[in-house]
């Protein structure tokens, strides 16, 4: 009976053959159409370059600013608009009482700075007067590359795991302080006497030194980061980030803001420079990753520089 009804029901029917009509076209999709969808598939950015995009739009230099009582959302909106960067705040609203307040007054003067040091500036005056959060306020990336602002006590929520190797802040070189002397007078006088075998070395000490242990200086380290680095955002400081040690690495879970006081951005373009010595001549490469800033009308040309040396020494002057 429910099937019989079901079937007369012409909201059911349309239903039906809305998903035929569907699937009609899925199945008679032009070879050329597909390849398009296909394509576009290929090209689309990852989020690690959405979220180096979106930063190094924030790194754009700001004209000068005199922000007199300016709504915060308005100031938003400017910095968002003027550099093109996909900004999320946390606004207050009818669905979440915590988080930015809209029409919280700004009033600051700013001079040569970047859009990303405005934006901080901006989130330090909007702090200021508002006791509902004692963290304060800050930015980090989304997973998908947009810019957050907000508090960091909701910034906090959206916690991942890290894994930083810290094998090399553990070593430690060992002092020998207790060094034995070389007394080569008795060895000498041994020697001419007719006897051998002495060992230059008086008041030999095999005894080793007493070492911390890698474990101890994990603890030692994970207190000097809770103290400096976000303290209010471990576990230790009521906070909801971890830090742990872990065969010779430290398991750190927080948000996106504690992972950037730490370790900075994998994603973000790296600089390196070499130099080397061919017939005389001292070349210099500089390389960066500089495909994703661009220039309207202009494009990315390679060029070498060549710094001439002496006649032909490596070492001349350059």
């Amino acid at each position: 009976m429910q099937a019989t009804t079901r079937r007369q029901n012409p909201a059911f029917r349309t239903g039906l053959l809305i998903a035929a009509a569907g699937a009609l076209f899925v199945g008679t999709l032009p070879a050329a159409s597909a390849q398009t969808l296909s394509s576009t598939a290929a090209v689309a950015p990852s989020p690690n370059q959405l979220k180096r995009e979106n930063l190094i739009k924030m790194q754009r230099q700001m004209p000068d600013i005199n922000f007199d009582e300016y709504r915060l959302e308005d100031v938003m909106n400017f910095i968002g608009e003027i550099t093109g960067a996909d900004l999320e705040p946390m606004w207050i609203d009818d669905s979440a009482i915590d988080g930015l307040d809209p029409d919280a007054l700004i009033s600051l003067k700013a001079k040569r700075v970047s859009a990303l040091r405005l934006l901080e500036m901006v989130l330090e005056k909007a702090e200021v007067g508002s006791a509902a959060f004692s963290g304060g306020y800050t930015w980090q990336m989304t997973e998908w590359g947009t810019i957050e602002c907000g508090p960091k006590e909701l910034l906090a929520r959206r916690a991942r795991l890290e894994i930083y190797p810290i094998t090399d802040l553990l070593w430690e070189i060992p002092d020998y302080a207790e060094a034995p002397e070389i007394d080569l007078q008795t060895v000498l006088q041994s020697s001419q006497g007719g006897g051998g075998g002495q060992s230059p070395f008086q008041d030999a000490q095999d005894d080793d030194l007493d070492r911390t242990t890698l474990e101890e200086r994990s603890v030692e380290l994970i207190e000097i980061i809770e103290a400096l680095v976000e303290p209010e955002t471990w576990l230790s400081g009521g906070g909801t980030a971890s830090i742990r040690y872990f065969q010779g690495s430290l398991l750190v879970r927080g948000p996106d803001y504690l992972h950037r006081n730490l370790g900075g951005y994998s994603w973000w373009p790296s600089t390196d420079t070499s130099s080397q010595v061919v017939n005389g001549r001292r070349y210099v490469s500089i390389g960066v990753d500089t495909g994703i800033s661009t220039v309207e009308g202009f494009t990315n040309q390679p060029v070498t520089g060549v710094v001439g040396g002496g006649g032909g020494n490596p070492g001349g002057g350059g």
